[in-house]
């Protein structure tokens, strides 16, 4: 191995780094010690950009530059390229040739389409979840609900994010239809969660809050329509103006 070769993997060593992890580049100015980002998997970097378009950390209409990605998810370059063609083929990002990848933009005329659809599959699943819900599952879904009534206050976007998706997953896989259950939880992927759309006001989050314990006390009744009613406006938001 050339002098300088090893000179600069003993530096590499020294720093820390596992052998394997580093690169050697030798160019006009000399070793440079560089450290390897490792391949995470498309499907991988895809779900964290969808999670990030959907707790508004990427917001509609975003460029996704494939060089701040990988930067951001600390992945390899072709992660970030199967992740975005993944996230084309869903539709939750959208390509221009020879400028890349955006984040899609949903017009008045699809939202309602998407909420429609929601409302009929998770109204649907209801009579199965109210059939199979246990005390113990009552339990973890008042948790569930307050975890998110705190986020309300004190949690940022994230936090809001995911204490609501985690209250709503627990709650559509009740159902015994599974492919029911799919369905459900990917439409509810298809509409941002931005704050902008998701929760226009402090007050509209509080709201959705207080919609969870409601939902959790019409499924202890084991009361169906209730839930179905209850579910609807939670998707509809009536009073809220998104446009």
């Amino acid at each position: 191995m050339h002098k300088t070769a090893i000179a600069c993997l003993s530096l590499c060593l020294w720093l820390g780094f596992d052998e394997e992890a580093c690169s050697l580049r030798i160019g006009h100015s000399g070793p440079k010690v560089v450290e390897k980002r490792s391949a995470k998997g498309g499907d991988t970097i895809a779900d964290a950009i969808s999670v990030d378009i959907k707790c508004g950390q990427l917001s509609n209409g975003t460029w996704l530059k494939q060089a701040d990605l990988e930067e951001r998810y600390q992945c390899t370059r072709a992660d970030v390229r199967r992740a975005l063609e993944t996230l084309a083929v869903k539709g939750v990002v959208q390509r221009t040739p020879d400028r890349g990848y955006y984040v899609s933009v949903i017009d008045k005329a699809r939202y309602r389409e998407l909420v429609e659809v929601r409302i009929i599959l998770e109204t649907s699943a209801v009579p199965s979840i109210v059939e199979r819900v246990t005390d113990a599952d009552i339990a973890q879904l008042t948790e569930l609900a307050e975890r998110f009534s705190r986020s309300t206050r004190y949690g940022d976007a994230v936090e809001k994010y995911d204490s609501n998706r985690a209250f709503h997953i627990y709650l559509t896989q009740l159902c015994a239809n599974r492919e029911l259950a799919s369905l459900v939880l990917e439409y509810r992927g298809h509409i941002p969660s931005t704050p902008i759309n998701q929760w226009v006001t402090q007050a509209r989050l509080e709201q959705s809050a207080a919609e969870h314990f409601q939902m959790v006390r019409a499924l202890a009744d084991q009361h169906v329509s209730k839930l179905q009613e209850l579910i609807r406006l939670h998707i509809l938001q009536p009073g809220t103006q998104r446009w």
